[in-house]
């Protein structure tokens, strides 16, 4: 029998975990947030369906209960159900005995709770904050104030400003401890600059190559072989929609270029307005080789 495997977006890369389930019920909270919005509808409208449908055959199970429903119609007993679940009554229908008021009063306060549930769960997936942070498609590897230095770019797609960002750069590379084993290993990239008070326009993410890097010397060649991917992280205040989000990307060895630099994309004109050129954002010319 073949293994149940669960998809994971790793952004340059996907994996798998093997022998888990795509959803459990083990966390409905988690499943209902993570689910499609086309999904989390159908669900939804399955749900509502499915209490009107009990309740409903709890009506049609004692005849009389609910008052000129037609004997033996089912869908009159379905109707008054809806209607009661949504606590809106046309004044035709309505509960004939002790036992209908009893199963009413069950399914509108069954109602009341499970329509608070939903609107929660749905404010929850629209008030989830989400980056629309962008970073370059490629890394790359060229000179920088007189040495060279590992690259890439980022930019806030909103139009507002993003403050007191934070960039965090991380090398994961494999490492062979014997001929047939291998480990992951994480190495943190010191950053000339690993904080800025704000991200209006663009922000270069930039880590020197120097004798204390894992860049130095090293090749695309050298990238491949360790499986090398390199990962970003940046995390701040997002001013347009009042909340801390964090965004990250990953490059792949095939993703990090070497003896390449970014196209310059800021320009100022002549009353002192500064002008970014999104056209040219991931744009990038190959420099002349250097030594490391």
């Amino acid at each position: 029998m073949k293994p149940r495997s669960v998809r994971v977006n790793l952004g340059a890369i996907q994996g798998l975990k093997l022998g888990m389930r795509r959803f459990s019920l083990d966390d409905p909270y988690y499943l209902v947030l993570t689910i499609s919005w086309p999904a989390f509808f159908a669900l939804a409208v399955s749900f509502y369906l499915a209490v009107n449908l009990c309740f409903a055959l709890a009506y049609y199970a004692v005849p009389g209960c609910v008052a000129n429903a037609r004997p033996g119609v089912f869908h009159d007993a379905f109707f008054f159900s809806i209607e009661t679940l949504a606590t809106v009554g046309y004044g035709v229908m309505s509960p004939g005995s002790v036992y209908g008021h009893i199963v009413a009063s069950c399914e509108i306060i069954f109602g009341m709770m499970s329509m608070a549930v939903i609107t929660g769960l749905v404010f929850t997936r629209f008030s989830r904050p989400r980056s629309r942070l962008l970073f370059s498609r490629v890394a790359v590897v060229g000179p920088y104030d007189g040495r060279k230095a590992l690259m890439l770019r980022v930019v806030n797609r909103r139009h507002g400003t993003f403050a007191e960002a934070t960039a965090r750069l991380t090398l994961m590379r494999v490492v062979h401890t014997q001929p047939d084993r291998s480990m992951r290993r994480f190495v943190d990239l010191k950053l000339e600059r690993a904080t800025t008070p704000i991200i209006g326009l663009s922000w270069t993410v930039i880590h020197p190559i120097d004798e204390h890097s894992p860049f130095w010397g090293m090749t695309k060649e050298d990238l491949q072989r360790e499986s090398a991917i390199l990962i970003v992280s940046v995390n701040g205040y997002d001013e347009s929609i009042s909340a801390s989000v964090v965004a990250r990307e990953s490059y792949t060895a095939d993703a990090v270029l070497f003896d390449h630099q970014f196209i310059d994309i800021m320009d100022q004109l002549p009353s002192g307005v500064v002008v970014l050129d999104m056209a040219r954002f991931h744009d990038v010319e190959p420099v002349a080789a250097a030594p490391a």
